[in-house]
């Protein structure tokens, strides 16, 4: 699916409702924003973003005006050169990028997927996808109709919904951007881990033949040491539940006890990676905050930690 900019996919929600989402009261629990960022007093001097001028203010206020009567704001959102709108785009794309990760956000919905059976890693199992295999595309997944109620809801609340059941049309549209945009992150991430992963891997099988010439005479330090690298692939594989992989580790690990047998120094203790719990913490319930609530950097860490916070750490966007 195509991915919609943060910023951008804020301009067309608002386009379609004025009110949203800066008059949501959820979402102002959320962002502590209490109305439009681009409204000013000029004559105080004040304006709603503190980091901006009454001039930059006026600047994005016309801005968000101009995509508004565009016949494609789309178009007109991503224009390039130093058009009238330069100043009010670049600093509405600077303070989205900016206030996107002090909302945290991204957290909130990290909490959302895992309490919905979405986690990446839970969702590469549940489909039977190896290490070696591809990040499955969202539709595959099938996160988009498990966690789209409830990011509506701990987003907008009530106003999210036309009847308490269906999502309203522009939220959807709001809400299906950012699940886009999420799931871009996480595919990211696990290319990441599991390149971390074929090159310890590498590493590991590069080494074993120089430990196991005829001629050999490996250390205890050095054993220890190879042994310490099997231990980070456990910890690395055991979140994508690959059981062959495991297996071959756990074989390694087997030989490098009986090299040290052999050599009389008594095997090392390891644990099979196969008797590691390799099911992700459980999720209570998500609660999404009463719109009369001021959501505090404290309770959204706590919230995120009721909500079952996975161990991996995604980073934003």
């Amino acid at each position: 699916m195509p991915t919609t900019p943060l910023s951008l996919a804020l301009v067309e929600l608002w386009i379609a409702n004025p009110a949203l989402p800066w008059s949501n009261p959820v979402w102002q629990s959320l962002t502590h924003i209490p109305g439009v960022p681009w409204a000013y007093d000029r004559g105080r001097g004040v304006t709603c973003v503190a980091e901006w001028t009454v001039d930059k203010a006026q600047a994005v206020e016309a801005f968000m005006n101009n995509c508004r009567t565009a016949e494609d704001p789309a178009e007109h959102f991503a224009a390039k050169g130093k058009d009238d709108d330069h100043e009010g785009r670049s600093a509405w794309n600077a303070w989205v990028k900016t206030s996107w990760v002090k909302w945290n956000i991204n957290k909130l919905m990290d909490c959302i997927f895992e309490e919905s059976g979405c986690e990446p890693h839970v969702v590469m199992a549940r489909l039977k996808c190896k290490i070696s295999d591809d990040f499955p595309r969202m539709e595959a997944a099938q996160v988009k109709h498990v966690v789209s109620i409830k990011l509506a809801d701990a987003l907008f609340g009530d106003d999210a919904f036309t009847d308490g059941t269906f999502i309203v049309s522009s939220i959807m549209t709001f809400i299906t951007a950012l699940l886009v945009l999420t799931w871009t992150r996480y595919r990211k991430v696990i290319k990441r881990q599991v390149d971390s992963i074929h090159k310890k891997f590498q590493e590991v099988e590069d080494q074993w033949p120089a430990m196991t010439a005829p001629d050999s005479k490996p250390t205890l330090v050095s054993i220890r040491a190879y042994l310490k690298k099997l231990d980070s692939l456990v910890t690395l594989i055991s979140a994508f539940k690959d059981q062959k992989m495991a297996e071959n580790i756990n074989a390694r690990r087997e030989q490098v006890n009986a090299i040290l047998a052999a050599d009389k120094k008594g095997p090392i203790k390891a644990e099979s990676i196969a008797s590691q719990q390799m099911i992700m913490p459980h999720a209570s319930n998500y609660k999404r905050p009463h719109p009369s609530d001021s959501v505090s950097e404290p309770d959204k860490k706590k919230l995120c930690h009721e909500a079952g916070a996975s161990f991996i750490k995604y980073e934003d966007f």
